[in-house]
């Protein structure tokens, strides 16, 4: 199990390390860079504000790795009797009321 969680870590931390620079391009298409007008500013040069998506990103496809190895490994049943799987796409989607269609309970 440390292994699957230090592989997920990795996972993460390249996922992230690889989207950042996308993420930099697309702030800068964007707008969303932070360009300093005065001297209380610490950067001296443009910095872009988008970093977000880089990390959310890599934090989702860790996630998404751990729960195929723990079903894979019978440690979690995602779509067992106790329909996990169900459960947390309803709780990811709860907003939407067109998701109750998929879920029994």
């Amino acid at each position: 199990m440390w292994g699957d969680i230090a592989i997920a870590f990795l996972l993460a931390f390249i996922v992230t390390f690889m989207a950042t620079p996308y993420t930099i391009k697309i702030a800068r298409k964007v707008g969303a860079v932070d360009i300093p007008k005065d001297k209380r500013r610490m950067h001296k040069k443009a910095m872009p504000k988008f970093g977000g998506p880089a990390v959310i990103l890599g934090f989702l496809i860790a996630v998404i790795y751990i729960l195929i190895v723990m079903n894979l490994e019978n440690k979690i049943d995602l779509f067992g009797i106790e329909h996990y799987g169900m459960k947390l796409i309803r709780n990811v989607f709860r907003n939407y009321r067109n998701i109750n269609f998929l879920c029994d309970g």
